[in-house]
């Protein structure tokens, strides 16, 4: 409920509505009652584009052990020259 203030003329009696009146009022005030949303502004300007990223690395070549005719390991050599470990499980039988 919006608080409406009462307008004090001299010779006005002060009576327990009109002060209960001002104390709901201020209360809604101290408690931070929220009032009623405005309407929605106009759109602000396209911002600045953020700073470009850094490439992930690409696999570039893929280097695999066999065993027995099996793939049994494995390393991935990246665009960045770093290398990584492939590690090879068994399928299960489907």
């Amino acid at each position: 409920m919006a608080y409406t203030p009462n307008t004090w003329k001299d010779g006005d009696v002060i009576t327990a509505d009109k002060l209960n009146a001002l104390e709901q009022g201020v209360g809604a005030v101290k408690d931070g009652t929220p009032g009623k949303d405005g309407d929605d502004g106009a759109p602000g300007a396209k911002g600045d584009p953020g700073a470009a990223g850094k490439n992930a690395p690409t696999i570039t070549a893929i280097a695999l052990t066999t065993t027995d005719g099996k793939v049994t390991a494995g390393t991935a050599t990246l665009s960045d020259k770093s290398t990584v470990a492939i590690t090879v499980t068994e399928a299960a039988a489907g």
